[in-house]
């Protein structure tokens, strides 16, 4: 079981590192002519091809639960997607970067709400510690809320919802197809909404739609649906959190944006974060030991 959490945490780690860094092709995409969701439609069509040559002998469409899940996950994330892009329209890429992690907040409290399970304090203190790191390398000048700003925080909502989600269809144990039907739900609902747009198809930068199709969708949802197989719901939220410190360093050393205290401040508590994860719940144990023995040597003093 612990070899697998720590597989589990190192593709949580590895998809947030490839989100982080695919905002490069999708600004790419998006300075090419592509509408949000044409653009998201095309990514969850070239995931969904790509990763079904590898699940075609999984036979994912003779199982109704499976497909009824997967169809669920994939409408939860296409929502998460829909609010995130009218919320950035309608407030700004800054505080759309900063909100959609609230969901780092949200996935422990509505586990609780839903199931009564609660988190450890150490949990709470790395998701707190990672939500400011984020705001300190995402937020530039002022911060107002606006209407955008609540349908960022509903694309926070969605997205907790669908680490809930993948978490709960971890019995399925077929991550990859999981992953299929996310990204082809996804696709048909996008396209369904740029009917409405009367989008066109551009002719230039299908590089960076290939890039994010493969990789930013197909690669980095899968990691993540493998990745919940092992790792609790709260937790996860934690290390995807860490695309925010990835994409942070990807627009340093890639688009040479400049950087100063509050990417090194946030840098460090990001990683403070993620050092608590793995050293929080040991000394917990550790220390409740030694306070047990203690307690044992007081009781045997006359």
């Amino acid at each position: 079981m612990t070899k697998n959490k720590k597989y589990g945490k190192t593709a949580l780690l590895v998809a947030s590192f490839l989100w982080g860094i695919g905002f490069i092709a999708v600004q790419g995409a998006l300075d090419s002519g592509w509408h949000p969701y044409l653009l998201l439609g095309f990514r969850g069509l070239i995931a969904g091809v790509s990763l079904g040559v590898f699940s075609f002998n999984r036979k994912w469409w003779t199982k109704p639960p499976l497909i009824r899940d997967g169809i669920l996950a994939g409408s939860l994330m296409f929502l998460a997607f829909a609010l995130q892009t009218f919320g950035q329209q309608a407030s700004s890429a800054t505080n759309a970067s900063f909100l959609t992690t609230l969901y780092v907040m949200f996935t422990p409290l509505l586990l609780f709400l839903f199931t009564g399970k609660k988190v450890g304090v150490s949990t709470l203190i790395a998701g707190t510690l990672s939500l400011i790191a984020t705001a300190l390398l995402t937020l530039r000048g002022s911060f107002t809320l606006s209407f955008g700003d609540a349908l960022l925080i509903g694309c926070a909502v969605a997205f907790a919802l669908h680490i809930l989600m993948l978490e709960k269809t971890a019995f399925h144990d077929d991550a990859l197809s999981l992953t299929v039907l996310q990204c082809l739900t996804m696709s048909a609902w996008s396209f369904l909404f740029s009917i409405f747009f009367k989008t066109s198809v551009p002719t230039q930068g299908w590089g960076y739609v290939a890039y994010c199709g493969i990789v930013s969708s197909g690669l980095a949802f899968f990691l993540q649906t493998y990745g919940q197989k092992h790792v609790d719901s709260a937790i996860a939220a934690i290390l995807l959190t860490m695309e925010a410190l990835f994409g942070a360093i990807g627009a340093i050393l890639i688009l040479k944006e400049p950087f100063g205290p509050n990417s090194i401040l946030g840098g460090i508590l990001m990683m403070g974060a993620i050092v608590l994860l793995e050293t929080g719940p040991i000394l917990y144990q550790q220390y409740t030991k030694a306070f047990l023995i203690a307690k044992r040597e007081v009781e045997k003093e006359p």
